[in-house]
């Protein structure tokens, strides 16, 4: 079968960016579609009872695509939908996060609210790409190792003062091979982790809200600077009482952490990478927050430090919560529990478990921290029956 080629049309896109069809009685995933395309095709590879493939050619296009702004769109790896105008792109993100949720997790329901990014492009304060074998820098090539060089005006994802601090680093001194790390501080100043002859801080200052964070390079900090601020008093809206005593899981530099405990007695957050653990400790220092403990610990661990608990926010890595520390967050029996995920597959599976425990999703809002891409960040409230 692979090798094979053919023409159809796009049904629709698919939770992963792809454009499904048909071809053969099988269904066909081809990346870089728009729903309502008729193209030409070429047949990857088959698993199973599906085909993958690309498109060799468009025949005839849908009126929501268009010309991509970056000319390595379609061989970069980054981004899924820049060929979409972005009024298409939030169309595709609810439905295919509506229908994940349907299929996956058995909830049928309606997303109380959507938050369009107010830009595009330009919005993440954090990257890491690679140094190609030539020492160009560049990001991935979608399911592959090889290096796509960024074009000569930069990765449009990332902001201007960036992308020239990128183009102007000397020659020589990204190493083929090697990886580098690059943020945007809170002050607009980039800085540079894996650049040959580069100092760099041990760790930097970022903002949301009215609070500061200390970051170490390798801690995870929300990466959207246009809506960082927003899922931050997103979150904090949704409790409709002070708690006695929120829990964090996954908790980070305290991004969550700090403005809850606000609307808490008290707060703990449970977060097992030590240099996060040691910018969350700082953060709550610097912001002058007492009523909040840390502690240093992986979450399936952590529990038995943690005693009755009336809120409980998760926002964990992209796969999800495991299983053992859904169980131990059940047996908790909080009040409500705020669960945020990029991922809708793994929140599908999550909020699932908590329906079977007799949690209702009370509501569930998108936020576009990821323009571009396939992914967006839900932040949804479960109460409990």
């Amino acid at each position: 079968m692979e090798g094979k080629t053919g023409r159809t049309r796009i049904e629709k896109i698919v939770y992963g960016g792809m454009g499904l069809a048909w071809f053969e009685d099988m269904t066909l995933f081809l990346p870089y579609a728009s729903a309502g395309d008729t193209v030409e095709f070429t047949v990857t590879k088959k698993k199973k009872n599906c085909l993958f493939g690309e498109i060799t050619e468009i025949i005839e296009p849908s009126p929501s695509r268009h010309e991509a702004q970056c000319p390595v769109f379609g061989r970069c790896g980054g981004c899924h939908f820049l060929h979409l105008d972005y009024e298409e792109e939030t169309r595709v993100k609810k439905d295919t996060f509506l229908s994940t949720l349907k299929r996956i997790g058995k909830i049928d329901t309606e997303i109380a609210s959507y938050t369009p990014c107010p830009e595009r492009f330009g919005y993440r304060n954090h990257a890491f790409f690679t140094v190609g074998a030539d020492g160009a820098a560049g990001f991935s090539k979608r399911e592959s190792s090889e290096i796509v060089p960024f074009p000569a005006q930069g990765c449009l994802l990332l902001p201007p003062e960036m992308r020239e601090a990128i183009s102007a680093l000397p020659p020589g001194s990204l190493i083929p091979g090697s990886k580098v790390r690059v943020r945007l501080d809170s002050f607009g100043t980039v800085h540079f982790w894996g650049v040959e002859g580069m100092i760099s801080p041990p760790d930097i200052l970022m903002k949301a809200g009215d609070l500061s964070f200390p970051v170490y390079p390798e801690a995870f900090f929300q990466i959207n600077r246009y809506l960082n601020d927003s899922l931050m008093k997103l979150a904090v809206s949704l409790p409709t009482e002070t708690a006695d005593r929120f829990l964090d899981l996954y908790c980070g530099v305290g991004f969550f952490t700090l403005p809850m405990a606000r609307r808490a007695i008290n707060a703990v957050g449970i977060e097992v990478q030590r240099q996060a653990h040691k910018n969350a400790v700082a953060a709550a220092r610097l912001n002058k927050i007492v009523n909040v403990k840390y502690i240093r610990e992986m979450a399936e661990r952590g529990f038995s430090r943690v005693g009755k608990t009336d809120l409980v926010l998760t926002d964990p890595p992209r796969s999800g919560i495991p299983a053992a520390v859904m169980k131990s967050i059940i047996k908790l029996r909080p009040r409500a529990i705020i669960m945020i995920s990029c991922d809708a597959p793994t929140f599908a599976r999550d909020a699932a478990r908590l329906v079977e425990a007799e949690y209702t999703p009370s509501r569930i809002h998108l936020i576009d921290m990821f323009p571009g891409t396939y992914h967006v960040e839900s932040v949804a409230l479960f109460r409990r029956d």
